[in-house]
C-alpha cells in the first residue's frame, strides 16, 4: 500500500526574520557561520532554500503563511507567495489563534491572503495548533477544502496522529511529524531524526487504513538550525521509498475526499 506524506511548511515570523537579539539569545541551535552573516541573511527566513531543496528531490509542498505577524507584514510576501504559486507549490491559511471562534476573523484572513494570491485558498492550519470544535463548519462555510490544525500527543506518535478524519464536511490531517514537537517535547537529537522518520513510516505500513497517510510540518525559520537543517536529508529519504508519494495538501484532500 501506499504511504502518502502531507509535507507543510508555517511560516511563522515576519520576512525580515527574527531580532538579531532573540537569534542570539539561542546561538546553541546555530552553526558559527550562520551566527556571523546573521545580520546580512537572517537564518530566520529560508522560502527560496525550501524551493530548491524540493526540486532538487522533485517534490512540491504547502506552505501555511499568517496574515498577523509581529512587528511585520504579511504583505511584505507578496513576491515570494506569486513565485511559489507560479511554480506549483500550494498556499494555505496560518490561521491566528484569535480568530479561531469568530467566522468573520476567519473570513477577513482568509480574503486578506487571497488578495496575494489571487486564487482561492483551500487549506487552513492554526497558528500554535489553536483548535475549537466547531472550527470545521466555520472553515466549510467559507470554502476550504481541508485543515490540519490538531494532535492528540506532544510526546509521542500513533495512529491518532495519521489518516485523516472528516469533519462537518472538512478534511483533518492530524499532524504526525513536527520539527517543534520532536525537538521539544520527544527530546529527539540530530542524529535520529532519519530512524523517527524510518520508523513512523515502518509503524504506517502496519496500518488497516484506506489511505496511510502521514502529515509532516517542517517550519520555514528551522533550516538553518540544529534539526532543522535535516530537512534535504529527510526528503533524500522520503523520496528513496518506493512506496512513499509526497503531496501538497490540497491534492491529498481532493484525493481522500
Amino acid at each position: 500500500m501506499l504511504q502518502y506524506i502531507f509535507l507543510s511548511h508555517d511560516v511563522d515570523w515576519r520576512k525580515e526574520g527574527a531580532p538579531l537579539e532573540h537569534i542570539f539569545a539561542r546561538k546553541e541551535r546555530f552553526e558559527k557561520a550562520t551566527l556571523e552573516n546573521a545580520g546580512v541573511k537572517n537564518p530566520y527566513y529560508n522560502i527560496p532554500e525550501y524551493m530548491e531543496i524540493e526540486e532538487k528531490f522533485g517534490v512540491k509542498s504547502t506552505f501555511f503563511f499568517r496574515t498577523m505577524y509581529e512587528n511585520g507584514d504579511f504583505r511584505d510576501y507578496q513576491d515570494d507567495i506569486l513565485n511559489l504559486i507560479k511554480e506549483n507549490w500550494e498556499i494555505g491559511l496560518h490561521l491566528d489563534p484569535s480568530s479561531i471562534n469568530d467566522i468573520n476573523k476567519i473570513s477577513k484572513e482568509k480574503s486578506n491572503l487571497e488578495e496575494l494570491t489571487k486564487s482561492k485558498l483551500k487549506g487552513n492550519k492554526v497558528h500554535c495548533l489553536g483548535f475549537s470544535e466547531d472550527l470545521a463548519n466555520k472553515l466549510q462555510k467559507l470554502g476550504f477544502v481541508y485543515d490540519s490544525s490538531t494532535r492528540k500527543s506532544k510526546d509521542h506518535i500513533d495512529e491518532n496522529e495519521m489518516g485523516f478524519t472528516k469533519i462537518n464536511g472538512i478534511i483533518e490531517f492530524p499532524i504526525t511529524l513536527m520539527d517543534a514537537y520532536l525537538f521539544t517535547y520527544m527530546k529527539i537529537s540530530e542524529e535520529k531524526i532519519i530512524p523517527i522518520f524510518e520508523q513512523t513510516l515502518d509503524y504506517s505500513r502496519n496500518l488497516i487504513q484506506d489511505f496511510n497517510i502521514i502529515t509532516v510540518s517542517w517550519h520555514d525559520n528551522v533550516l538553518k538550525m540544529k534539526g532543522g537543517r535535516m530537512y534535504s536529508k529527510i526528503l533524500e529519504y522520503l523520496t528513496s521509498q518506493d512506496d512513499v508519494r509526497i503531496c501538497k495538501g490540497i491534492d491529498l484532500a481532493l484525493m481522500v475526499k
